[in-house]
């Protein structure tokens, strides 16, 4: 009898294996490609530091700026200017009250300082003094307008001119040196220092 001889067909799932992988493969380099293409390049250490020191003298450093409002300017001139002493009415204190509140109030818009309530409250101080010019408590609503004011400076220089520090530190001191109960015109010494200080800041500032 002839012998049957019956051929063994070769196992397929070693080539199935070896085309998963393959997949496996393709699927992880294309996934990888794709994310390191789409990804936003990481900003260096060096980087984030130069653009938060931009950010810090953008903010804090506007000394090196000259802003040359006028209103400002006017109000320096008027202060340097004076040599006079003050009237019994007032005219040098109101006026110059007057004129500093529009100098602080056009130096907060140029920097874009929001001082409003504060330049509001000034305001109504000084029409006070001048409507009233022999009111005997003139002295308590100068205290009260240089407080406001100084105050208002002092904000301004902290978010906008870092270096005016000590200047805005002597406008503060200069309001504080203002006696409340001592007639005005008894504490020229003081009241007029005050105006200059503030003079003098406001014009690092412009």
């Amino acid at each position: 009898m002839t012998e049957i001889k019956i051929e063994k067909k070769k196992p397929v799932w070693p080539w199935i294996l070896l085309v998963l992988v393959l997949l496996i493969v393709a699927f992880a380099a294309w996934f990888f490609f794709i994310r390191n293409d789409n990804a936003e390049p990481v900003a260096t250490s060096n980087e984030t530091t130069d653009e938060t020191a931009d950010e810090i003298v953008d903010e804090t450093s506007l000394i090196d700026i000259n802003e040359n409002n006028n209103i400002v300017a006017s109000y320096v001139t008027f202060i340097n200017a004076d040599n006079a002493t003050m009237g019994l009415d007032h005219v040098f204190t109101s006026e110059a009250f007057a004129k500093l509140t529009n100098a602080v109030d056009a130096m907060a818009t140029e920097v874009g300082y929001d001082v409003k309530a504060d330049i509001a409250e000034a305001k109504q101080l000084v029409d006070e003094i001048t409507n009233e010019p022999m009111a005997a408590a003139h002295a308590d609503k100068i205290r009260s307008g240089a407080n406001v004011l100084s105050t208002c400076l002092q904000n301004i220089q902290q978010a906008k001119y870092s270096g005016l520090s000590a200047e805005a530190a002597d406008v503060k001191s200069a309001a504080s040196a203002i006696n409340p109960e001592t007639l005005t015109l008894n504490q020229r010494d003081a009241v007029k220092p005050f105006f200059r200080k503030a003079a003098d800041l406001l014009n690092k500032m412009n």
